[in-house]
């Protein structure tokens, strides 16, 4: 049933994944991030399961959930249990630092997707990045989790890549999350002045500082990770600033705020509709969408990967026995 509505909403050009910030509470103190100075009016179970119902009939197939860090919400797991009743797939986005074995299970027993952030295995960088000297603690539950290899989800650990990045670093989490049994995935430091994010000039790069990672990144995705090797040839687009294709907002994802607001896109927290009016709301800022494509882009995890991988959609099918390897191998996403 899920795979049917998402088919249906790419054909029609509808959001397939709605990015829930299930509360803006946060343990750490990352200094590209503004949202734990800000209060947090969280939506009660009751009112996120009547959500997830809608979102279902709207056609949405999959969520992340995310903050703030969202297991500082003791109620997660029952709203983890609203979206798969709906037939929505999570993707838990947390830091790490309150995993404990009993959640992993509890994780793995639902086929939840989880990406955990580790931004460096080195303890200086890991407390300029995260604002708190926890990088054992991390580390400990990741390995701790790792024990539960029947999980059937997509499990990895995630990197943003700033300026502090070094090519080494970046091995050393590679192989840490592959002995552990985690798919190792990067992303761009974002930083652009927006709503969702905040610029760090100490983390600022320019392409010639990163471009060894992205380079090395896309060499071995392309042997065990191939819908990443896709999306990694557009961060290195991204990072050299050349022109992308239009974003995913509003046409593949949109965001849910933690007190149940809508908006069409994490730059804009004012762009508000209600799922009755999307198509008008969508069309009604195409323009606005489109200047911020052209002139501040970004390239958070929703913005764009569903639109990378739907205009690749024939180089996937082509490819899609080492795909489904790799989803053996790793756990599926999807």
């Amino acid at each position: 049933m899920r795979y049917l509505r998402v088919f249906r909403n790419l054909i029609e050009k509808r959001p397939i994944l709605v990015v829930f910030n299930v509360t803006k509470l946060c343990n750490q103190r990352c200094p590209m991030c503004d949202i734990c100075k800000t209060s947090s009016n969280d939506m009660d179970i009751g009112m996120i399961g009547e959500y997830c119902r809608a979102l279902a009939k709207f056609g949405v197939g999959y969520v992340f959930l995310q903050g703030g860090e969202p297991l500082m919400r003791r109620d997660l797991l029952n709203i983890v249990d609203e979206f798969i009743s709906n037939g929505i797939k999570p993707t838990i986005i947390t830091n790490g630092l309150l995993l404990t074995r009993d959640m992993g299970c509890a994780i793995a027993k639902r086929q939840c997707n989880l990406a955990i952030s580790l931004d460096s295995l080195n303890r200086n960088v890991y407390k300029r990045m995260r604002g708190v000297d926890e990088l054992d603690t991390v580390i400990r539950n990741i390995r701790v989790i790792s024990e539960i290899k029947k999980h059937k989800g997509l499990w990895a650990v995630t990197t943003t890549i700033t300026k502090l990045t070094g090519l080494r670093d970046v091995k050393c989490m590679e192989k840490f999350a592959r002995d552990n049994g985690f798919m190792f995935a990067i992303r761009p430091y974002v930083f652009v002045n927006g709503a969702a994010g905040k610029r760090d000039d100490d983390l600022v790069y320019k392409y010639e500082d990163v471009r060894e990672i992205f380079d090395y990144m896309l060499r071995i995705s392309r042997r065990n990770n191939y819908l990443a090797s896709l999306v990694y040839n557009e961060h290195i687009r991204y990072i050299k600033g050349e022109k992308l294709f239009s974003c995913d907002a509003a046409k593949h994802s949109f965001v849910l705020g933690e007190s149940g607001i809508f908006s069409l896109c994490m730059e804009f927290p004012g762009l508000n509709f209600s799922l009755e009016e999307y198509a008008q709301a969508a069309e009604n800022c195409t323009a606005t969408l489109e200047d911020c494509n052209d002139n501040t882009p970004c390239f958070y995890n929703n913005a764009r990967e569903i639109g990378i991988l739907w205009r690749n959609k024939f180089r996937i099918l082509v490819n899609f026995p080492r795909i489904l390897w790799q989803m053996i191998r790793y756990g599926n996403f999807f």
